[in-house]
């Protein structure tokens, strides 16, 4: 998992930004499905991919570390935006998008501020 894991979630940390980006550009609707789409299955995938590893290494899927729950958060954020903006309400998913983005920053930044599971200090 050490090899697979942490490839997806950064992945999915990526794709929440490419996503974000084409929306606030306002590209082309289709790929912006498609890029949100993506993003959406790598952060399951990644919070997915956490908890076998989390089981393998711990006994358990999930242990309320800080970084386990701003992935869920942002895994919420980016259902959140990607639902408004099938639904058309662009000015939501734009802010929501934008919110998935600085979510992604303080869970990629928690490792280094937070003690937890994930952290390096």
């Amino acid at each position: 998992m050490l090899y697979i894991h942490p490839g997806i979630a950064i992945a999915g940390h990526v794709f929440v930004f490419i996503y974000t980006w084409l929306l606030l550009a306002g590209k082309e609707r289709r790929k912006v499905e498609f890029m949100g789409a993506v993003a959406w299955v790598l952060v399951l995938a990644g919070l997915v991919t956490g908890m076998i590893w989390a089981q393998w290494a711990w006994g358990t899927y999930w242990s309320w570390d800080p970084k386990e729950n701003l992935t869920l958060i942002l895994f919420i954020t980016v259902c959140a935006a990607l639902g408004a903006y099938f639904e058309k309400m662009e000015k939501w998913a734009k802010r929501l998008a934008v919110l998935s983005c600085a979510v992604a920053i303080v869970t990629m930044l928690t490792s280094v501020i937070m003690q937890g599971l994930h952290s390096f200090l």
